[in-house]
């Protein structure tokens, strides 16, 4: 299906902040999962805290598609009324809020406080916390549920944070993750990694090392089998987001997302311009005859604590 979106927008590099960082040197090859480099988990986390900071008032667009994945993750953590859920990187408190509408007794967290206030002004009768995903501020088996939207790319040390759901879930409680598909598939995303890749730039020294910025189905059953998951179910959701034209597109992610922007406008400016040239090549087949129909892709997984 297809869902619209967004009005007309100014053209050019838009401003830093979602996907993004990820090794120094090397081309952008592999930027779909990020320039090889040595990972400092905590550097990372720095720039993810610093970067979700500075688009907690600009996330709009990407909320507007992130929110379809809310309905699957709770489905498959098993959400329902009386059930005490945590929400981790719960950012504005969409997924937190559609918990608690099933009755569930939601708690949010993100290490973003300007995210947290956010989320609180909007839920005023749901408890958000600053608390990062890797290091939950909550004791042994609190929670029947921990559910998570598109947050596993911006942790510095997923392993951690799997541990750390185990950790807080009680014996047989669920965990629910969504996270972005592989740039082939999910174009949205795949679009700028790709056009990066076309124009042959450099990652940016001065961005942090990150984990892999997407994950195909069987890694991510990896990561939670290796944290002791079993029963682990795997999903997709696919469908067209329609922009009205490639400006709107442009400007929507690079204002709301903090991995990808970084990659572009941290670049010379005749770089910047090669990969706006090859963005807006590579999207043309996309093209509609009312504005541009994107494929996105996103991926639920889930699994239980034995």
């Amino acid at each position: 299906m297809v869902q619209p979106l967004g009005g007309a927008g100014a053209g050019g590099a838009g401003s830093a902040c979602v996907g993004a960082s990820a090794g120094a040197g090397a081309s952008a090859a592999t930027a779909g999962g990020g320039w090889a480099a040595t990972l400092d988990p905590e550097a990372f986390n720095r720039f993810e805290l610093e970067a979700w900071e500075a688009v907690a008032g600009s996330y709009g667009f990407l909320r507007s598609l992130t929110s379809r994945a809310n309905g699957s993750m709770l489905a498959a953590a098993g959400v329902g009324s009386g059930l005490q859920v945590l929400d981790v990187g719960s950012g504005p408190g969409d997924l937190a809020a559609a918990a608690a509408a099933l009755g569930a007794d939601t708690v949010g967290i993100d290490v973003a406080p300007s995210m947290v206030r956010r989320a609180a002004l909007s839920n005023p009768s749901i408890p958000f916390r600053v608390g990062s995903f890797e290091a939950i501020p909550a004791g042994e088996g609190a929670f029947d549920a921990v559910v998570g939207g598109f947050v596993l790319s911006h942790l510095g040390s997923p392993e951690a944070a799997m541990a750390e759901a185990w950790r807080v879930l009680r014996p047989g409680g669920r965990v629910a993750l969504a996270t972005w598909d592989i740039p082939r598939h999910n174009r949205l995303l795949g679009l700028f990694t790709d056009a990066v890749t076309a124009a042959g730039a450099s990652m940016p020294p001065e961005l942090p090392a990150g984990p892999a910025h997407f994950r195909s189905g069987d890694e991510l059953r990896g990561l939670f089998a290796v944290a002791g998951f079993t029963d682990i179910g795997y999903s997709r959701i696919m469908f067209e987001a329609l922009v009205p034209d490639l400006d709107t597109l442009w400007d929507g992610v690079m204002e709301s997302a903090v991995r990808i922007p970084p990659m572009i406008t941290r670049q010379p400016q005749p770089i910047r311009g090669q990969i706006h040239a090859a963005f807006e090549v590579l999207a043309a087949v996309h093209r509609r005859p009312v504005g541009y129909a994107i494929p996105v892709a996103m991926q639920i997984i889930s699994g239980r604590r034995p």
